[in-house]
């Protein structure tokens, strides 16, 4: 039911042309995961995914970066994305509007980090991806980004479980 449920953010990409919604299960609370979704994308920490394509090769940072501020709407991200809504703690909210789409026209995109907490005191933590591709090339753009977005947001999902998970275990969650 997660896909198809109305998230935060919906409305800014109102009839998409492609929508997907990942998840994962963390076993840690949702003050370990969200330190690492609050430095996404800015300041060279990389996305924890595909650093080749999405952090020009630098290693996405396995440590925490206390000189990064706190996200807040209007900030800009490394790929060019701005922040649209932050609620710490649960909701990260990133948008681009008219960007090129590599067919020849332009892009809408949202992404959404949303973070829940479970009853056993773990997180569920969704992504959902919301386009829509303007132009001829737009139905191809879709089904080829479609298959990037499922290899890059599940390495994604898989390292910030790992780096929440070490946080939450090693007793460093931040005060």
């Amino acid at each position: 039911g997660e896909s198809q449920r109305r998230l935060p953010g919906d409305d800014l990409i109102p009839r998409p042309t492609l929508q997907t919604t990942r998840a994962i299960d963390i076993d840690a609370p949702p003050e370990a995961v969200w330190p690492w979704l609050a430095q996404l994308g800015r300041d060279k920490t990389g996305w924890y995914s595909l650093d080749i394509l999405y952090n020009n090769g630098v290693p996405s940072a396995a440590y925490l970066r206390p000189d990064l501020p706190e996200p807040q709407p209007g900030m800009m991200t490394d790929q060019g994305y701005r922040i649209e809504a932050v609620e710490p703690g649960r909701v990260l909210l990133f948008a681009v509007v008219d960007a090129p789409n590599g067919a020849g026209s332009s892009v809408d995109s949202s992404q959404l980090y949303l973070l829940e907490r479970k009853s056993d005191g773990g997180t569920r933590l969704l992504v959902r991806l919301r386009a829509c591709s303007y132009g001829p090339g737009g139905l191809m753009r879709d089904l080829l980004y479609e298959l990037l977005d499922f290899v890059t947001v599940t390495r994604q999902l898989q390292a910030i479980k790992q780096r929440a998970e070490t946080m939450a275990y090693l007793g460093a969650l931040p005060q």
